[in-house]
């Protein structure tokens, strides 16, 4: 009897931690990453054979999943990888790497997006561009040396002041207030040899993504877009190295693992544009001079699973000397050092420390005229965010960060003995900005999902400061100077705040159907002094104070985007309204450099700018490409109580960056035995400019008498570059390899003006065209990697 009653025990409780472990369940997370490059795979799929149980990894390439203990078989796949198969025996919380291997079909394409074909219409996200790599290097550009911002160009939304010029503007927008991110820092200059090239190398580049609506509230302090440029982690494998060699630069990058846990990514750039330079008849180009270098380095480490350690650094250093008397230097420095620490599988936790400068100097060398002059600008920053992740559906950010700026405007002294150079340096500007953010993404349905974030800014500009008071009633002016105040080092001059509410909303309409909205607020509290169309080297930051208040721009945006041939033909429209409080423009006469009373050239005003974007891109098969056009519109308006202030009455008018029609096309086609074609057609409106329409004698001088401001224009430009490339590769798993890529710039010699200047001779006024590439430009560029 006894044994009857151990033995129904020992099977109830048999039965009862069966029931218990059966109930039991343990998370998994898997991390899948492409076999090759190494980095996430956002949107990968996981499937758990036994229970049909499975999901789709976020944009970090990480799917988790709760289940039941046991032994699994689970499959792994992403578009354009073959399918990976393991064994997964799950006794505890667990967190496993998958590395898929790509397919040799489109293997580049594939690796560069590693994303949902279906991602435009999936996403939330509206208003975005993301780069390929491995595209920009076949390219057809100038003198071939890959260009990222020059490629940015080609997008809908997206346009430069013309050939040669340092910058981009988007949707309206100034080149000032674009936050350019490096590795999370932000860059100050992003140009080389006075505009012509990208100062970033793209061989070091992983990502980059160009946000140009309303962006999230993880990012503040520019009121236009936001560009993030990720350089790539070092290869955990094996060591590799890959570089190229262009008709102005060379180019190299080495990286690979230094112990189990710690890689490597080291490589430069070193250009030599003056044997070019020479070949110009322009005498004022053929004798000027110019170098430029940029290096990057990064390490990461990475302890365990959870732990994520990394330090960057970028330097990058330009010379320019125009004929006999100016040469011209500026240098960018950015350090980044990030940790990334896994809290929970669900929940990571990331702390940066961040670094940036930017100095220009400027000698002159003309005799007893020696001089150097210096300005710069340094910010200094630390961050944390958190991201949780609920569920699938459902993310949180939150996060806060801490500004402080130092800027030097302008500083001038004598560069010998003999100079006669009085010496003068503008009191330097002193800054904190103080951040704080929640950003959700919610999918509330499988059709709708919901971006919303807010965002608080603070800033405070900070002594040693003189604030000049004013006469009232009269316009300011350092005639009409009625006092001043001195801040001490460290004492609060100036105040600003407010809240920047972000919202974006995605609807799907049918399967490969979606309409989009957004709208978010943005504020902006540095500020670019130029008067000129294009950036100069002799432009300088300045922030905000009493008598300019920060840069705020409200946007709205909606679009219509879809897919059709499976995806591989995406369809948009995309129609935006932006309106620009606090703009700065210049007064008739402004005198900018070494200006201690800078306020009193400047004047406020408001902006507006308004488009409509329509977009038609074919991303699968040997031809693929993409159309975009443009119309926009961005105007200013300078309204003040002083009849002599305003400009052009107080009305509306185009600003510099006025460009209605954009159209842009670009094509690639691939060719049998490792061939490809691509070429691009650009067409956009002229720039505004302002010309003479009279004169009259004054004192019995005569006087150019020019017309409204920006009322005129610049002819239209219009340009066609082709390439051809060839891969060397014998099959697409092939590590050593090179790609010859011979281009032609500029195809039928347009004459395309970069401005127009008048001169006075014999007493009539003539014109002139100023062409910066008046012809066609051939070139050859080999990239290499082994």
């Amino acid at each position: 009897m006894r044994l009857r009653l151990l033995l129904f025990y020992f099977f109830c409780l048999s039965g009862f931690c069966s029931s218990v472990m059966a109930q039991q369940r343990l998370r998994l997370s898997v991390v899948v990453r492409d076999g090759i490059t190494k980095k996430p795979l956002p949107g990968a799929s996981l499937l758990i054979a036994e229970t049909k149980l499975g999901g789709r990894a976020d944009s970090a390439g990480v799917i988790s999943i709760t289940h039941p203990p046991g032994v699994l078989t689970a499959y792994v796949s992403a578009v354009g990888y073959f399918r990976g198969r393991e064994t997964v025996v799950l006794d505890f919380n667990k967190r496993v790497e998958y590395y898929l291997q790509p397919r040799s079909t489109d293997l580049d394409e594939v690796d560069v997006r590693a994303i949902r074909k279906d991602k435009n219409i999936k996403d939330v996200q509206m208003g975005q561009i993301q780069l390929s790599m491995p595209e920009l290097k076949r390219m057809p550009v100038v003198l071939g040396e890959p260009d990222i911002l020059k490629a940015l160009a080609l997008q809908a939304g997206v346009t430069t002041a013309g050939e040669g010029a340092g910058g981009f503007n988007v949707r309206g927008g100034r080149a000032d207030q674009n936050l350019v991110l490096v590795d999370g820092a932000p860059l100050f200059n992003t140009s080389h040899l006075l505009g012509f090239y990208t100062n970033i190398n793209p061989d070091m580049v992983q990502d980059v993504s160009l946000n140009k609506g309303a962006f999230s509230a993880q990012y503040g302090g520019r009121v236009s877009s936001l560009l993030l440029m990720s350089t790539r982690n070092g290869n955990k494998d094996g060591w590799r190295v890959s570089g190229g060699v262009s008709p102005v630069s060379i180019r190299a990058v080495v990286d690979g693992p230094i112990t189990k846990k710690l890689t490597l990514l080291a490589g430069g750039r070193v250009a030599f544009p003056n044997y070019l330079l020479q070949a110009f008849p322009t005498a004022s180009v053929k004798n000027s001079r110019a170098f430029f270098y940029d290096g990057n380095l990064k390490l990461t480490y990475t302890p365990n699973e959870r732990n994520t350690i990394s330090l960057s650094a970028y330097r990058s250093q330009d010379h320019f000397r125009f004929p006999g008397d100016t040469l011209y230097g500026w240098q960018s420095n950015v350090l980044t050092g990030r940790w990334s620490y896994l809290i929970r599988p669900n929940v990571q936790l990331n702390l940066a420390a961040l670094y940036s400068g930017y100095r220009l100097n400027v000698d002159g060398v003309t005799p007893n005229l020696e001089f150097r002059f210096t300005s710069h600008i340094e910010q200094r920053e630390g961050k944390a965010d958190v991201f949780y992740t609920i569920n699938k559906a459902h993310k949180v950010q939150v996060g806060v960060n801490g500004i402080l700026y130092g800027i030097q405007t302008g500083a001038i002294q004598p560069a010998g003995d003999l100079s006669s150079i009085n010496p003068k340096q503008i009191n330097p500007e002193r800054g904190r900005e103080l951040g704080a953010y929640v950003n959700t993404e919610w999918e509330l349905m499988p059709t709708v999902t919901l971006m919303a974030g807010l965002r608080y800014s603070a800033f405070a500009l900070l002594g040693p400061q003189t604030v000049y008071g004013y006469a009232e009633n009269v316009p300011s002016s350092p005639e009409t100077v009625t006092d001043s105040a001195l801040y001490r080092s460290g004492q609060v001059a100036q105040t600003y705040g407010g809240f920047e509410p972000r919202l974006a909303l995605r609807v799907q309409l049918a399967r490969n159907t979606a309409l989009k909205a957004s709208a978010g607020r943005t504020r902006q509290y540095l500020n670019l002094i130029s008067n000129t169309t294009a950036i100069t080297p002799l432009d300088f930051w300045k922030l905000s104070d009493r008598y300019q208040p920060p840069q705020i721009a409200d946007q709205v945006s909606l679009g219509v985007f879809q897919n059709l041939l499976d995806n591989g033909l995406e369809l948009s429209v995309e129609g935006y309204y932006k309106r620009l409080q606090n703009q700065i423009e210049y007064r008739y006469g402004a005198d900018l450099i070494l200006n201690p009373k800078l306020e009193t050239a400047l004047v406020q005003a408001a902006g507006k700018a308004y488009g409509v974007e329509f977009g038609l891109s074919k991303i699968m098969g040997r031809l693929t490409g993409q159309l975009n056009y443009t119309y926009a519109r961005s105007l200013i308006a300078v309204q003040t109580s002083f009849d002599a202030l305003r400009i052009n009455g107080g009305a509306y008018y185009p600003a510099y960056i006025d460009r209605p029609h954009t159209v842009n096309v670009q094509a690639r086609w691939s060719m049998p035995h490792n061939w490809s074609f691509s070429g691009n057609f650009v067409y956009y409106t002229g720039v505004p400019a302002t010309y003479p329409d009279g004169q009259y004698t004054y004192n019995g001088e005569p006087v150019q008498d020019y017309s409204r401001r920006n009322a005129d224009r610049i002819p239209d430009y219009h340009r066609l570059d082709v390439a051809f490339s060839k891969d060397t590769r014998f099959n697409k798993a092939q590590k050593r390899y090179g790609i010859w890529t011979l281009g032609i710039y500029n195809l039928y010699a347009h004459k395309n003006p970069y401005s127009i200047y008048f001169t006075r001779f014999n007493q009539r006024t003539e014109s002139y065209r100023l062409s910066v590439f008046g012809t066609m430009i051939p070139s050859i560029a080999y990239n290499f990697f082994f």
